[in-house]
C-alpha cells in the first residue's frame, strides 16, 4: 500500500471506531437521559467524529467543529466519553499540523475553558481533583503535537540536505567528466582537422601532378588514403567519446519529415488538437534539415502539452526553393517558463533554436497578441552547416 494512503487509512479506522462505538450507546441509553432525543444526538456524534477526516489539512477548523458538537452533546446530557477522546485528537492535530500563528488556538482554547466553563464548576463546589486534570491533559496533548511537527521538520531538512548534498557530488563529478571528455574532444578535433586539412593538400598536389607525374600522384593518393583513414578513425574516436555513455549508443533511424503524421497522430491520442498544413512542392532534403524541422516540430508540441494542454495547435511546413519554413502555433495561454528550455532537459527552445542556428536558419519563439504562442523557424535548404 502507497505512504500517502496509510495516513487516511488511519483516519478512517479511528472515525469509525469512536463513531460506532458512540452510536452505540447514544441508542443504547434511555430517551429520558437524552435532552433533544437520539436523532440530535447521533447528529452531534457526527459533528465530532466526521470532520477528523481532514484533521491534517484544517486543523484549527476541525477542532473548533469538534469542540463545538462536543460541548453541545455533553450540555444535553449525552455523558459520552468518546467526545473527549475526539476534542484531544483535534487538540493533537492542531498542535502537529497547523502552522505557528494558528498553533496557538490550542492552547487558547484550553484557557478559555478554564476561565469560562471550568472555573464556574469549581465554584460551585466540584472536585478540583475530578476539572484540573483535564487541563493539563490537553496542554500536554498539544504540546506533544508541536514536538511531533518539530521533528518532522528536522527529519525532512535534513533529507533535503542529504539529498542535495548527494546530487551535488553527483554534478560535481559529472562535471569532473564532461570536463575531461571536452578537453579530449578538442584534442581529436585538432587531429581531425589535421588530417582533412593534409587531405585538402595532397589532393591538390595530385590533381596537378596526375598528367605530368602520375607516380608523384600516386603517392598523393597513398598520402590521401592514410591521412582519410586516420581521420575516419580519429572521427569515431570523437563521435564515441561524445556519446553520453558507451553502452547507450542508439541505433535507430533518425526520424525525418516524412514520419511527420506518425508524430502528430501520437501527440493527437495525447489530447491535442492538431491541424497539419503541408505547403509547397514537397522535395527531399538535406537529412540534417529533415531531422531538425522534424525536432522543432516534436519540441513545439511538446511545450504546447506541458503549458497549454487542449489548446488547439496549427502546424504548418511551407517547402520554399531555398529553405523550409516552420510554424507551430497554439490558442492557449503563453507561459513564460516555457521558453527556458530546462524543464525538457536542454531541448526545449533553446535546444530548438541551437539546432536551426547550426544550419544557419532562424528560429522566434514568443507569445501571441492574441493569445497563445508561436514557434517560427526557417531552415536553409542546403544543409550546409555554419
Amino acid at each position: 500500500m502507497p505512504r500517502a494512503r496509510l495516513p487516511v487509512l488511519a483516519d478512517l479506522v479511528v472515525v469509525l471506531v469512536l463513531a460506532l462505538s458512540a452510536l452505540g450507546q447514544v441508542w443504547t441509553s434511555p430517551v429520558t437521559a437524552l435532552e433533544g432525543g437520539r436523532g440530535v444526538h447521533s447528529l452531534l456524534v457526527v459533528g465530532f467524529t466526521l470532520p477528523l477526516m481532514v484533521r491534517r489539512r484544517f486543523a484549527v477548523a476541525v477542532f473548533g467543529i469538534v469542540i463545538a458538537a462536543a460541548w453541545i452533546q455533553l450540555q444535553l446530557g449525552g455523558g459520552l466519553g468518546q467526545p473527549f477522546f475526539a476534542v484531544l485528537l483535534a487538540l493533537y492535530s492542531v498542535g502537529a499540523h497547523a502552522p505557528r500563528p494558528a498553533t496557538l488556538v490550542g492552547p487558547g482554547a484550553v484557557v478559555l475553558m478554564a476561565v469560562f466553563i471550568d472555573g464556574p464548576r469549581l465554584r460551585d463546589g466540584e472536585p478540583w481533583d475530578q476539572v484540573v486534570p483535564a487541563w493539563f491533559i490537553l496542554l500536554a496533548v498539544w504540546a506533544f503535537g508541536r514536538w511531533m511537527r518539530r521533528r518532522a521538520v528536522e527529519s525532512a531538512a535534513l533529507n533535503a540536505r542529504a539529498e542535495a548534498a548527494e546530487r551535488d557530488k553527483e554534478e560535481q563529478a559529472a562535471r569532473a567528466v564532461a570536463d575531461e571528455r571536452a578537453r579530449i574532444a578538442r584534442e581529436l578535433h585538432d587531429l581531425v582537422a589535421h588530417s582533412m586539412g593534409v587531405i585538402v593538400i595532397q589532393a591538390q598536389g595530385a590533381q596537378r601532378a596526375i598528367d605530368a607525374a602520375p607516380e608523384q600522384a600516386r603517392a598523393a593518393l597513398s598520402s590521401i588514403e592514410t591521412a582519410g583513414r586516420t581521420g575516419l578513425a580519429e572521427l569515431r574516436r570523437l563521435l564515441g567519446l561524445l556519446s553520453p555513455e558507451p553502452g547507450d549508443a542508439d541505433t535507430t533511424p533518425q526520424p525525418t519529415l516524412e514520419q511527420l503524421p506518425d508524430l502528430i497522430t501520437g501527440v493527437r491520442g495525447a489530447g491535442l488538437t492538431v491541424d497539419l498544413k503541408i505547403e509547397g512542392v514537397v522535395r527531399a532534403l538535406p537529412a540534417g534539415v529533415e531531422l531538425t524541422g522534424y525536432r522543432v516540430v516534436q519540441e513545439a508540441m511538446t511545450n504546447v502539452l506541458k503549458h497549454a494542454a487542449g489548446a488547439p495547435v496549427e502546424v504548418r511546413l511551407r517547402y520554399e526553393p531555398d529553405c523550409l519554413d516552420i510554424e507551430v502555433q497554439d490558442t492557449g495561454p503563453a507561459d513564460g517558463d516555457s521558453g527556458d528550455g530546462a524543464d525538457s532537459g536542454g531541448r526545449g527552445l533553446i535546444g530548438m533554436q541551437e539546432r536551426v542556428s547550426l544550419y544557419g536558419g532562424t528560429f522566434r519563439a514568443a507569445p501571441r497578441p492574441e493569445g497563445g504562442f508561436a514557434v517560427h523557424a526557417r531552415i536553409p535548404a542546403d544543409g550546409r552547416q555554419r
